[in-house]
């Protein structure tokens, strides 16, 4: 073997090894479109779970901090150590393609990756559910007929995305929740929740019951400081953008984002259909607030939030709406108290809660109208035909909404590279301003693109609309409805515009989510348009004024026509008060309720901006006590500092991702001239190509297994070199779980075979950088080399046991604490870190280093002669005790020893040289050099050194002019005397 390829077969062993590594299992094998970023948040995680046996944790970041990735890197590493082969994902329908485009990005195979739908349920079930990753609808699952179709499959891993949504008044958290997760305690499982607390904490403590069903049972008890305290960092983990920015990465991950409040000034006619609009929605609630009749009782007040919030939208979408009520049908829907129910759930939860391709919000109103409409007198309809006929007129004449659109729009496209997402609630009104645009800017229509329930429908529709966003440069403007404005990452668009004004603050920021996001590198601007009439002025005074402390910009950033005034905050003083608003709130802290957006429409229209402003007041009180109980508390998890952080990083060898790639990147550089690659350039990216190959710019950790990992990885090699230690062992060790032998963790680490020193990590790759930097040879791996000293190999075990208790420690002291509390079962609990058995593998290879070389000087005849004899006898030896036969040969022969295996019936022809000291070189004839170069495979050089201590060390190599990374220094009395390449 020549020497580039016994360097390129040590590494490729070496790199195998590092594959089963938790920072960089789940980076291996993904797209480089765009390149993966490894976070140091996410790596925290890893950190934390890489040795749980089950792993059970709720991850609860912020909107925006990539918890899909940090699931599926979990879910790789799993599956790479040998743990998940069958991995459950389940998500509202609307995420199912976000999170197909993720797998693949992660390097999934598409192949792997299954969905689960009615048609494709019974053929999974026949197929016996192969191994591979399985997307499924939260909504299909919960039904009892499609649940027993997979609760029995033995799934290694179950991933729940949006797991706010299973709250303990839901189906699904009784069928899935509880058959799922809660009824299998030993079953890997990961909750992902941007909102894990939504305020109350009988919902949030029932779905952590579901990750430790050991827990005691009921809420109450567990409902204390101390208990939410123990869940940090072993069953919760939550980190918000702030945190982010200032403790994990300690830049500016996430740019500023700013809120703005366009206020447009409305000519007369608009203002004026929207008073009539108010004043005839009043009217039929004041009509209705004394209605016998159960169901109309529930149904009136909808159907004016309804009309309220379509006709605010835009005059056509009020036109539509008012026109439906007022068609004449030979058979209306019949109101039913599901329907009612239905439409009123939409708004009590918002659109979140719902899966776009099953069940339409838009279809669901239109069927309550059509059911409604009976309901209406003669009269109700006469002043519906005036309010629509001022629609059309209010159309006619020029939308001033419209207007500032597409003035906001021209500003921003004179921007290059900026996109920007527009946003409205209904289809109406997304056809009416895409019409617009088309009809204004005819030249913009390359540039546009629209996403509503239609497109979500289909799911390669949906997907192509999504990707053409994200990767053509001329789209650069999305008319959107909310079907994307949860869980969808949007953040090529910087600038996020609502046309309408939600209603629900949830609502905004769930938006503002899907740009707001990592990946993002711009400032986010995020404008709601209000216009001067009695509605919008209203919820501009009563919530956005009072909720987000809105401040008048000093300097508009874009220019909106016909604008009154422009008030921004930034993101971070969105839950700042006025001092006037924060002390009336104080005092009536005691009277506040949760509100849902149909809720403050309906108090808007029967108590006036007035009433409007008090129930916001109760909104800011029920925000503050619930921050007020989370922060005395301590219900969500708060990374302490950096250094914290870097600690628990650091516990499997690496501080944080740039030391990774630093190491990674250092060991390519330093095999670059032994394994016949040249180096382009080294900034600001290196750039590798190998012969005739296409160059590589090292960008991802597959760059570098590409150049380094392409040797036959089944050979054990030794890697010679110079440096100041005796040897280091490389040896996969590996924790297992007693009980079950099952290995939980596997990681290389190098032993210092004098004194036991473990190194890992970044450590252990710098050493072997430096190893390959003064690399004299490349040999097979001995037996001694193999076995290493009893007590390095104790001492290694220490090291590690001692590491594994510190990663497990969260879980220990959560376990523990609450056991002793008599707050969680004390027979039935998880695996322990006494439970775990530590097994240190037979080394893989082995660094050989060589203190000191010397230039050889002349020797005494006699001295030499006698050198020479103990190096034979010592050679002699070293084969008898491996199992072969030496002989010694004539001088004439140019070797000295002729070894045969007699089991293979090999040869090795031997040339033994000696050396007193601790000097390594090789000095062979002419005649000897010409038959190494002849015999190759066959020719072995054993050099004997350290002679004169009477404890002599070797090394061998076998066809050495091949495997020694030496030149020929000089030619003295026609000797060839081979030194260390320099």
């Amino acid at each position: 073997m020549e020497l580039h390829k016994g360097v390129e077969t040590f590494l490729t062993r070496i790199l195998q090894e590092f594959s089963y590594h938790p920072y960089i299992a789940p980076y291996l094998n993904v797209s480089r479109r765009p390149p993966l970023i490894h976070y140091l948040h996410q790596y925290e995680v890893v950190a934390r779970l890489a040795l749980r046996k089950p792993i059970r944790v709720l991850l609860g970041d912020e909107i925006g901090l990539g918890k899909t990735i940090t699931a599926l890197a979990i879910a790789k590493y799993l599956e790479r150590i040998g743990r998940a082969s069958r991995i459950l994902i389940i998500l509202p329908r609307v995420l199912i393609g976000q999170w197909r485009k993720e797998l693949e990005r992660m390097g999934i195979p598409r192949l792997k990756i299954r969905q689960i739908e009615r048609n494709t349920i019974d053929f999974l079930k026949r197929q016996g559910f192969p191994e591979g990753y399985y997307l499924a609808s939260m909504d299909l699952l919960k039904r009892e007929e499609r649940i027993v179709e997979v609760v029995d499959v033995p799934w290694d891993l179950i991933i729940i995305d949006e797991a706010h949504k299973f709250g303990y008044k839901t189906k699904r958290f009784w069928e899935l929740g509880k058959r799922l997760v809660e009824a299998k305690p030993g079953r890997d499982v990961l909750l992902l929740s941007a909102t894990p607390h939504r305020g109350d904490p009988r919902d949030y403590i029932s779905r952590l019951q579901l990750l430790d069903p050991y827990l005691l049972e009921g809420w109450r008890a567990l409902d204390r400081r101390r208990f939410y305290e123990l869940t940090h960092g072993s069953i919760l983990f939550r980190r918000t953008k702030e945190d982010i920015n200032k403790i994990y990465e300690c830049k500016e991950i996430f740019k500023r984002a700013r809120f703005y409040a366009g206020v447009i000034q409305a000519r007369e006619d608009e203002a004026e259909f929207v008073t009539s609009l108010v004043s005839f929605l009043k009217t039929k609630l004041r009509e209705f607030a004394y209605e016998k009749e159960l169901l109309s009782a529930r149904a009136i007040p909808l159907l004016t939030v309804l009309i309220f919030k379509r006709s605010s939208s835009s005059p056509y979408a009020a036109m539509k709406t008012l026109e439906r009520i007022l068609a004449k049908r030979a058979v209306s829907p019949q109101l039913t108290k599901d329907l009612v129910d239905e439409v009123s759930t939409f708004f009590d939860v918002g659109y979140d809660d719902y899966e776009y391709l099953e069940r339409d919000p838009e279809e669901a109103f239109n069927r309550f109208l059509d059911a409604v409409s009976p309901l209406l007198t003669e009269r109700d309809k006469q002043e519906i035909r005036l309010l629509r006929d001022m629609a059309k007129s209010v159309m006619e004449k020029g939308d001033s909404k419209l207007n500032a659109l597409i003035s906001l729009l021209e500003d921003i496209m004179k921007e290059e590279d900026s996109k920007v997402i527009v946003f409205t609630e209904y289809k109406d009104t997304l056809d009416y301003i895409l019409t617009a645009i088309q009809t204004r800017h005819p030249e913009w229509s390359r540039n546009l693109l629209r996403l509503s329930s239609e497109e979500t429908r289909d799911e390669k529709t949906f997907l192509k609309i999504k990707r053409a966003f994200e990767d053509d440069p001329r789209k650069r403007i999305l008319i959107a409805t909310d079907v994307v404005a949860e869980g969808v990452n949007l953040q090529v668009a910087h600038i996020l515009i609502n046309y309408e004004i939600p209603w629900s603050l949830i609502k905004l920021e769930q938006r503002l989510g899907r740009v707001w996001r990592l990946g993002q590198k711009r400032e986010v601007e995020a404008y709601t348009l209000f216009l001067s009439n009695v509605a919008d002025q209203a919820a501009l005074n009563s919530i956005y004024w009072k909720l987000l402390n809105l401040k008048r910009a000093e300097l508009s950033p874009r220019p909106i026509t016909g604008q009154e005034i422009l008030f921004y905050a930034d993101t971070q003083d969105l839950v700042r008060l006025p001092p006037a608003v924060a002390l009336k709130v104080e005092r009536e802290r005691k009277k506040f309720v949760k509100v849902s957006e149909e809720r403050a429409i309906l108090t808007y229209l029967r108590y006036g901006e007035e009433g409007l402003g008090e129930l916001v007041l109760s909104i800011i009180a029920a925000k503050q006590e619930m921050e007020k109980e989370l922060r005395s508390k301590a219900i969500l998890y708060k990374p302490k500092n950096r250094l914290e952080v870097e600690n628990t990083i650091s516990l499997l060898g690496f501080e944080n991702p740039e030391e990774l790639f630093e190491s990674m990147e250092k060991l390519l550089k330093s095999s670059l001239n032994l394994m016949g690659l040249k180096l382009l350039s080294d900034k600001p990216k290196l750039r590798v190509v190998r012969g005739q190959e296409m160059p590589i710019t090292v960008e991802t950790l597959d760059d570098i297994y590409a150049l380094l990992s392409r040797g036959a990885p089944s050979l054990k090699l030794t890697l010679v070199a110079q440096g100041s230690r005796r040897g280091v062992a490389l040896t996969p060790i590996i924790v297992k779980e007693r009980q079950s032998d099952e290995t939980i963790y596997r990681e290389l680490i190098g032993i210092d075979v004098d004194n036991g020193e473990v190194l890992r990590g970044s450590h252990l790759l710098k050493l072997l950088s430096s190893a390959i930097s003064n690399c004299l040879g490349i040999t097979e791996l001995t037996k001694e080399e193999s076995d290493i000293p009893l007590k390095a190999l104790s001492k290694s075990s220490e090291i590690t046991r001692r590491l594994t208790n510190e990663i497990l420690k969260p879980l220990t002291i959560y376990i523990n604490t609450l056991t002793n509390l008599k707050l969680r079962n004390t027979e039935r609990t998880w695996l322990r870190a006494e439970n775990l058995r530590i097994q240190i593998l037979d080394p893989i290879g082995f660094v050989r280093f060589v203190k000191t070389i010397k230039i050889p000087t002349a020797v005494p005849e006699e001295v030499k002669k006698k050198v020479e004899r103990i190096a034979v006898e010592t050679v002699m030896d070293i084969e008898r005790r491996e199992g072969r036969v030496p002989v010694e040969v004539p001088v004439e022969e140019h070797y000295d020893i002729k070894s045969t295996d007699p089991a293979t019936g090999e040869v090795r022809l031997i040339e033994v040289k000696g050396h007193m000291g601790p000097e390594i070189y090789g000095e062979l004839t002419e005649d000897e050099a010409k038959l190494a170069e002849e015999e190759g495979e066959r020719y072995w050089l054993y050099i004997v050194y350290n002679i004169k201590s009477g404890k002599p060390e070797w090394i061998r190599f076998r066809n050495p002019l091949k495997t020694m990374n030496w030149k020929v220094f000089e030619r003295v009395e026609r000797r060839i005397i081979l030194w260390p390449k320099r």
